[in-house]
């Protein structure tokens, strides 16, 4: 048998081959840039300090946030193995499992944070009024859903090109970035603002890291292929908007007054000190994210798509309300 036989769909033997120094540089950010979320100042996060609506608000929010977080655990992961696999170059997949873990991190500051202040939110929780019983309705429906998210993504990886799904991890991050600057700037708790401000500087790298790997491999592909990360990407806005928006319902598929409970528990939430901005906020935030990267997506030659909903102009994609969408998460 050949050597490329054995080779082929096999992390052994691996290889040291560094094509993107960039990529290389931002993966060993990692290193000085390291934190533990076991180090938080945590007593700040009593339950005695808050009343049992702030408090279950606080969890809602964190829980939300938790099912991007979770998912981009096994993700990025799974993401790491296949460049290990398909012999992508050393610094790809450091750089994937580097991130993998960062994602570990930010879903324990979640789950401590409930631990405490809401304890077995959401999973073993039982409410005691109508806006924990909304609370805990809402984040279910969102955890529903994400397993169609999860089904889609893993059927991806035998139905697209690597490079195609790798790319697409780009947008995900500028939101991801966005997200959290404004909540670690406009939060009073301290375990919230200082976790908020270790984690934007987590997605900064994850940011630089993702569009090294988005250059590296747009000149590889074909305008087909290109349009395809258009859709991706709009996709990757309808995945996200429930955190970074307001759930679109070309894929989310939740209670009618869904909206009308989260907005309640995002402001009980910010009030207590967890600096969650408000959805008008976050439109224009995101919008001007988008504006301020869009000419690095269109200097590759990827057509940013028309995003209505947060006054982004571009190409138009259409979604199939329900259709399983292929996205990335934070």
């Amino acid at each position: 048998m050949a050597d490329s036989e054995v080779d082929a769909g096999n992390v052994f033997p691996g290889n040291w081959d560094v094509v993107s120094e960039t990529l290389l540089k931002t993966y060993e950010l990692w290193f000085p840039q390291n934190w533990s979320p076991v180090d938080l100042p945590w007593q700040e996060c009593d339950p005695k300090n808050f009343s049992s609506d702030e408090a279950v608000a606080q969890a809602y929010w964190l829980s939300k946030l938790a099912l991007f977080e979770k998912s981009g655990i096994g993700a990025f992961g799974a993401a790491a193995v296949q460049a290990a696999t398909h012999k992508f170059e050393d610094p790809t997949k450091k750089f994937l499992s580097a991130v993998a873990f960062d994602e570990c991190r930010h879903d324990e500051v979640c789950r401590r944070a409930c631990a405490r202040v809401c304890p077995n939110f959401p999973y073993r929780f039982k409410p005691q009024t109508e806006l924990e019983e909304k609370a805990h309705r809402n984040i279910m429906a969102l955890y529903d859903n994400g397993r169609r998210y999860w089904s889609a993504f893993n059927q991806a990886w035998g139905k697209y090109p690597l490079e195609l799904i790798f790319s697409s991890f780009f947008f995900a991050e500028i939101g991801a970035q966005l997200i959290f600057k404004e909540v670690g700037e406009r939060s009073t708790n301290g375990v919230y603002s200082t976790a908020f401000r270790n984690i934007t500087r987590d997605e900064s790298r994850h940011l630089t890291g993702t569009l090294a790997m988005l250059e590296r491999l747009a000149g590889e592909m074909s305008a087909d292929q290109k349009g395809m990360i258009t859709r991706q990407l709009k996709h990757g806005f309808i995945y996200l908007s429930p955190l970074l928006f307001k759930p679109m319902e070309d894929f989310w598929k939740l209670p009618p007054d869904f909206f009308e409970y989260d907005r309640k528990l995002e402001e009980l939430a910010a009030a207590s000190g967890l600096g969650v901005p408000k959805v008008e906020d976050r439109k224009d935030a995101w919008m001007k994210a988008i504006s301020r990267h869009r000419s690095k997506i269109e200097d590759l030659g990827i057509p940013v798509p028309e995003i209505k909903e947060i006054g982004v102009e571009g190409l138009e994609v259409s979604v199939k309300k329900g259709e399983d969408i292929v996205a990335t998460p934070l």
